[in-house]
Order: structure tokens, then sequence, then C-alpha cells
């Protein structure tokens, strides 16, 4: 397969505070069941239509084309085709999905669906694990686990066969529980619960997709934990997910130091060399040119100036993997270390191959 190069759609189909500030405005809410509940369930729909369609367009695949791209992961939640219920209102965005793979295949670029949201919450891996942001209760949810698997079906049987089809991710980070001690586990969910999932939801749209695309699980922050996973023959083409953040997390160090610098490229090659051994081609679905900045005294073209160097040598370092993600195509203020128009459109096009 050629070698994936790509960005993350964030905040398209799933509204997020830091890529579209303007849809949160003087509401209080800081994710779509707060926005919804917010404005009233008419108001917050039409809000959104107005969003799918305007948020992204084909112009914006033409210029991932330009500048090297060719690939997309498509985050979609877990109400894609549409909800109604008692609490909660959805419109589908179903047809804007049919547009991002008919513009993909105009533009020879390649669409990873990935399950982003399942009903009670999957948590995120890639939170710190002393400050969890997200709940991870998808697994003790009435009819959670029926839900993602409908949805993944629905979505393997409209675009299985999709020319511009990838294949797709069948959750995206969701928080594992593992063990911290001899008698305590981590919160979040059983790894049992995990891969049983994703030995089902497999079967499941391999049915409708052929052999050439791609089925991608998440490591869930531990590649380790994966080894003898989905080992039997007729496992076909099975991706490992691995993010790879440095802004946040425990490990994170001020990258304007040699040290830093050289400790964050050390982490994430000591991290795919652990994924890589598991046995399955790794992806970095999701990473950022977000760092930390100890010294108040960069200025903002020093900022700059160490982001493009911090960004070109994380594109080094993933040279062992599949391919990538950046996180993410656009937002709305053009924030430089997330939105890859500003940090990877001034690169030169050999840097990003």
């Amino acid at each position: 397969m050629e070698r994936i190069l790509g960005v993350n759609l964030s905040g398209w189909f799933i509204p997020e505070p830091w890529v579209t500030p303007s849809l949160y405005a003087a509401t209080g809410a800081s994710n779509a069941a707060e926005l919804q509940q917010a404005m009233g369930t008419a108001a917050y729909n039409e809000r959104m239509r107005r969003h799918y369609e305007t948020f992204v367009s084909e112009d914006d695949f033409r210029r991932m084309a330009q500048i090297g791209l060719n690939a997309v992961r498509l985050p979609v939640p877990w109400y894609a085709f549409g909800s109604q219920e008692s609490d909660a209102s959805y419109i589908s965005v179903i047809d804007y999905i049919d547009r991002a793979i008919e513009w993909a295949a105009k533009y020879d670029i390649r669409v990873l669906l990935d399950l982003a949201t399942v009903p009670g919450g999957q948590g995120d891996s890639n939170d710190s694990p002393t400050t969890p942001e997200a709940v991870a209760e998808w697994h003790s949810s009435t009819n959670g686990r029926h839900v993602a698997l409908d949805v993944l079906e629905r979505l393997a049987d409209r675009y299985g066969e999709a020319e511009s089809l990838l294949g797709i991710e069948l959750l995206d980070t969701p928080q594992m529980s593992v063990r911290k001690s001899l008698f305590t586990m981590t919160d979040g969910i059983p790894a049992h619960y995990l891969r049983n999932f994703y030995r089902d939801a497999y079967e499941l749209v391999r049915s409708y997709m052929p052999e050439d695309k791609i089925v991608v699980f998440s490591s869930s922050g531990h590649p380790g934990e994966w080894k003898h996973f989905m080992r039997g023959a007729k496992y076909k083409n099975v991706y490992m997910d691995l993010h790879l953040y440095h802004y946040r997390d425990e490990h994170a160090l001020d990258i304007t130091s040699p040290r830093g610098l050289t400790t964050a490229i050390s982490r994430n090659k000591r991290e795919l060399k652990e994924a890589i051994s598991t046995g399955f081609p790794v992806l970095v679905g999701e990473w950022s040119g977000a760092a930390i900045f100890a010294n108040s005294s960069v200025t903002p073209e020093g900022r700059n100036a160490y982001e493009r160097v911090f960004i070109a040598n994380q594109l080094a370092s993933f040279a062992p993997a599949a391919g990538w993600f950046f996180q993410t195509w656009k937002t709305e203020k053009r924030i430089a270390a997330w939105d890859a128009r500003a940090a990877l459109g001034t690169l030169e096009r050999g840097m990003i191959e």
C-alpha cells in the first residue's frame, strides 16, 4: 500500500470548541450534548446543518492534494445516520460523508472512517491518567455495543466498495482499563470487552469490505497489550492506531531545549517500536506540533520556528510507520501547531513525503 500521508477532519461532524469556537460562543457548553441542551434541539440542529454545509468543502480536498497529502481520517459519531431519542435529537451526516467520499475520489485521496463516539462515552486514552476529562461508561450502557456495531455495519455496507475508502477504524482512542498494581486496575473499558468488540466488529465490516480495505483498532495508549491479538488467518489487513502527543501528558518536556526535543522524538521512536513489535502495521492516527514552551520570552516568531523544527523531526521519526494523520486539517483560529494548513502547508513537499 502507498504510504499514508494524511490529516484528520476533526470538528466537522463532532463539534469541538478548540476547532470551531464560534459554534459554542455564549453557550457555556463544552461538547455536542451540552451545546444541544443549551440551545434547544431545533436551534442546535439548524446551526449544525449550516456548519456541516460550510466547514469542509471540495476546495479543502483540492488543497490537501496540492501539498502532498493522500488521505483523511474522518471522525464520525454513533448517530451518523441520525437519531431521535427522548432527551436528544441528531440530524444525519451521511449526505456529507457521501460528499467527502466523492471529493476524495476526485483528488486521489483515501478516506479512513473513524467511529469516534459511542453511547455512554469511551473516554480518551490521549488524556493524562491523572486528569481524565471524558467518561468511559460505554461498556455499562444498555445498548451501547449494539449501537456501535450497527453504525459500523451500516457504514461498511454503504461505503465498503467505494474506491476512495481506505478503511474503517472501529473505535477512536477508547480508555482501556489496565493493571495498576497487583490488586487494582485503572479506570476505563475492560480489555476483554474491547477485544471481543473488535473481533465482532471486524467480522461485521469485513463482510462488506474487500480485503484491500484496512480495519483499524486503537492501541488505547498501551500498544504492548495487543501482542497476541487477532492472530488467526481470517484477520486480513488489520492495522493498529497509535496517537503521539507531547503537550500535556506526564512525559511532556520543553522543546526549546535540546534535551526536551531529543526526549520527545526518542519517545516517538520507542512507542512506535513497541507497537510494531506486536506484528501489526502501525498508523500514527493523531499527532500535532503542540508542545510545552516553558520559556516565557519566546516570541511568536520563535515559537513558530521551534514548532516547525519539532514537526520536521516528528515526521522523520514516523518513518517505520505505515503512515500518519496530522491533527487536524483546519481550525477557525488557524492555530499554528494544530492546523495543517499552517503547520504543513509551509513545509517542502519532500519533507512531508
